[in-house]
């Protein structure tokens, strides 16, 4: 996953989808499915659809899934969460991190969650 600070601004409103999302600590095993998606039809962009071991699924990055030799299981390297941030046009955010057509954001108010890259636009 990248990650670099820098300023944007929101172009689109984006309802967060999920107040309870999926998450897990770093190397916490999780149960990967079949179900995949590319978002915006980009195969750099994929997402596989994963649940913890309470139950409770969400999309997560294929670049941040190391799969465990059973093929059923994997992991990741940094903590997780599919948490997303519920933002209006011409907010302004602080973007941590880039990943698969999703930006992890912070907004003025100090809550962060992951926002589409389409809804923004960067600052100088």
């Amino acid at each position: 996953m990248d990650t670099f600070l820098r300023r944007c601004r929101v172009t689109k409103d984006y309802q967060a989808s999920n107040t309870n999302p999926f998450s897990v600590q770093t190397h916490e095993l999780f149960h990967i499915s079949e179900k995949v998606d590319l978002w915006n039809g980009n195969p750099d962009w994929t997402w596989i659809w994963c649940t913890d071991q309470h139950g409770k699924s969400g999309w997560v990055p294929k670049k941040m899934i190391h799969m465990n030799s059973d093929n059923t299981t994997a992991s990741t390297s940094s903590a997780y969460s599919a948490l997303e941030l519920t933002v209006v046009t011409g907010d302004e955010l602080q973007v941590v991190r880039e990943e698969s057509g999703w930006l992890w954001c912070a907004d003025e108010q100090g809550n962060c969650g992951w926002v589409p890259l389409e809804h923004v636009t960067r600052l100088p």
